[in-house]
C-alpha cells in the first residue's frame, strides 16, 4: 500500500496520506473518517469495518494504536535501531535523571537529544511523533536519545517498535491510578519497557524499590541494579564487577550536596535523597556506556539544575523559595522531608491537585500536607473539566489546620507574605509548567515568575 504520509489526527491529513482511526478517550478517530478522506486520504485504518468510497484502500487491525506505530516505524526507517536509545520510566525521577545522564553524554562527546516533560505535549509523543522526533535527530548527527517513558505511552502503545539499548527504572509509587485502576496494572504498564530491550539491552533497577524483584523478572537480559547501600551486577551475560556500587558520605546542605559513589566523590547542587537516587542511576548508565568515571562525574557536577525540579528562587529575600513539580504523596512527602532538617524557622507549604486525575492520592496528600509541613495552604493545579473548589475539598478531608486559597497566584503571594526570616517556602505540584488548564482554556501561571515579580516589587 503506498502513502505519501501518516495522521491520527483528520486535521493534518495531506493528500495521499494514510489516516489511522484510533480510538480515544473523548472521541473516536472512525468519527472523523469522512474528514480524513475529504483532505485526500488514500489508505483508511481502523479498527472496525466502515463504509468507503471507490478507489481509498481501507485495512483492518486488532489495535490502531500499534498499526499507527508499526506505520510509523516503518515510513520513517526505525530510527530507534540506528541511535543508542535510553528510556527511563518510574513514578519519580525521570526527568531528572534523564537531564544527568544528557549531560554526561555531552561532556563525552556525544550529541545527545532528549525527551520528556519538560517541552512542548505529551511526555512521551504520540508514536508517530515520536519517530519523526527521533529521525530528525538522526538527521541532525544525534547519537543518543534520553527519553522519559511515561506509564500512558506504554499503555498506549506510543513507543511500540522502539529499541531500547538501557531502560532504567526509578521507582514506583501510588500515582495515575485515574488510569491504571490499580497499582498492579501500572506496574504492569511500566514493565512493558523491558520487554522493548536489544538483545544486547542493559536494564538498570533501582533494588532500593519494593517492585524491583518484580522487573528484574522481566529483563532476559543483563540487569544492572542500584541504591544507596550496596548494590550488586545480576552476573548473566558477563563477567566483571565494575558496578558494583557502594554510596556513602551523603552530606546534604541547603544549596549543596555532596556523596560518594565507590571512592568517586561527588558535588552537586541538586540536593535531597531522591537526587542520590537519580544520580546514581545516571551514574550507572553512564557505565554502561563505557564512558570512564572521571567524564561521568564530571557530567553530574556540571548540571547545575532542572527547570521547576527543586529550583530555588532567589531575589535577596531573607527566607528561602524553592519551587518543584512534587505531585504524587512520594514525591511531596520527600520533599518536605528534605528541606526539614535544612530549615531553621517554619516550612510553608503551597500545592494543589490536578483535576481529572487519581482522586484517591487527594486526600493522603493533604494528610501529608498537614502532618509535615508547619503552615499549608492548599490551592488550584490544573482543574481540567473539574471545579476547583470541588478538588480542594478532596484534598482537605484529611488535612487539619491548613489553608484553602483557590487562585494559586494569590495563594503563593499569601505564602511569600507569611514567611520570615529563616523560614522555606514551598511551591509544589507544577514545577516547570507555564499554563493552568480550566476546562480546555489556558491560562498564563508559572509559579517561578509569580514568586520572581512578588519579591521583586516587595523588595525594591
Amino acid at each position: 500500500m503506498q502513502y505519501s504520509g501518516i495522521a491520527y489526527d483528520s486535521r493534518k491529513v495531506k493528500p495521499g496520506d494514510a489516516f489511522v482511526a484510533i480510538p480515544g478517550f473523548k472521541a473516536d478517530g472512525a468519527d472523523f473518517i469522512p474528514q480524513a478522506i475529504q483532505a485526500g486520504a488514500k489508505l483508511i485504518v481502523a479498527e472496525k469495518e466502515v463504509q468507503l468510497p471507490p478507489g481509498i484502500e481501507f485495512q483492518r487491525v486488532p489495535s490502531a494504536r500499534q498499526a499507527l506505530a508499526h506505520l510509523a516505524n516503518k515510513f520513517y526507517d526505525y530510527p530507534s535501531h540506528k541511535l543508542k536509545l535510553i528510556g527511563i520510566t518510574g513514578t519519580n525521577g525521570k526527568t531528572t535523571t534523564a537531564y544527568l545522564i544528557e549531560s554526561i553524554l555531552k561532556s563525552a562527546g556525544q550529541k545527545v537529544g532528549l525527551i520528556g516533560t519538560i517541552g512542548p505535549g505529551l511526555t512521551t509523543p504520540e508514536s508517530l511523533d515520536l519517530q519523526a522526533i527521533l529521525a530528525q535527530m538522526l538527521e541532525e548527527g544525534v547519537t543518543h536519545a534520553v527519553l522519559e517513558v511515561s506509564s500512558h505511552a506504554l499503555a498506549l502503545d506510543r513507543v511500540y517498535g522502539c529499541e531500547f539499548d538501557i531502560a532504567i527504572f526509578t521507582n514506583l509509587t501510588h500515582d495515575h491510578l485515574d488510569f491504571h485502576e490499580t497499582k498492579e496494572n501500572y506496574l504492569a504498564a511500566k514493565k512493558r519497557l523491558f520487554g522493548m530491550l536489544k538483545p544486547d539491552g542493559v536494564a538498570i533497577i533501582n533494588v532500593d524499590d519494593p517492585c524491583s524483584k518484580s522487573f528484574i523478572e522481566a529483563v532476559k537480559g543483563e540487569v544492572i541494579s542500584y541504591g544507596v547501600t550496596q548494590a550488586k551486577h545480576e552476573l548473566r551475560s558477563t563477567k566483571h564487577n565494575e558496578f558494583d556500587t557502594k554510596v556513602s558520605d551523603i552530606l546534604i546542605r541547603e544549596r549543596e550536596m555532596t556523596l560518594k559513589i565507590n571512592s568517586l566523590e561527588i558535588r552537586t547542587p541538586l540536593i535531597g535523597m531522591p537526587n542520590v537516587y537519580n544520580i546514581v542511576a545516571a551514574y550507572q548508565c553512564g557505565l554502561a556506556l563505557h564512558i570512564p568515571q572521571k567524564i561521568i562525574k564530571k557530567g553530574i557536577e556540571s548540571l547545575k539544575s532542572v527547570p521547576g525540579r527543586v529550583e530555588r528562587i532567589e531575589c535577596g529575600q531573607p527566607f528561602s523559595v524553592v519551587v518543584d513539580f512534587a505531585h504524587s504523596p512520594d514525591s511531596l512527602q520527600k520533599l518536605i522531608e528534605t528541606y526539614r532538617p535544612l530549615t531553621k524557622g517554619k516550612i510553608i507549604l503551597v500545592f494543589g491537585c490536578p483535576g481529572d486525575r487519581d482522586r484517591d492520592k487527594r486526600p493522603i496528600m493533604g494528610e501529608i500536607a498537614a502532618r509535615l509541613a508547619d503552615y499549608s495552604i492548599v490551592t488550584t493545579d490544573d482543574p481540567h473539566t473539574e471545579q476547583p473548589e470541588k478538588i480542594i475539598d478532596d484534598v482537605m478531608r484529611n488535612a487539619e489546620g491548613v489553608m484553602r486559597i483557590v487562585d494559586r497566584k494569590e495563594a503563593i503571594e499569601r505564602a511569600l507574605k507569611m514567611a520570615k526570616k529563616g523560614d522555606m517556602v514551598l511551591i509544589a505540584g507544577r514545577g516547570h509548567e507555564k499554563f493552568q488548564d480550566f476546562n480546555g482554556k489556558k491560562v498564563a501561571m508559572d509559579d517561578r515568575e509569580v514568586v520572581k515579580e512578588f519579591l521583586t516589587s516587595q523588595l525594591s
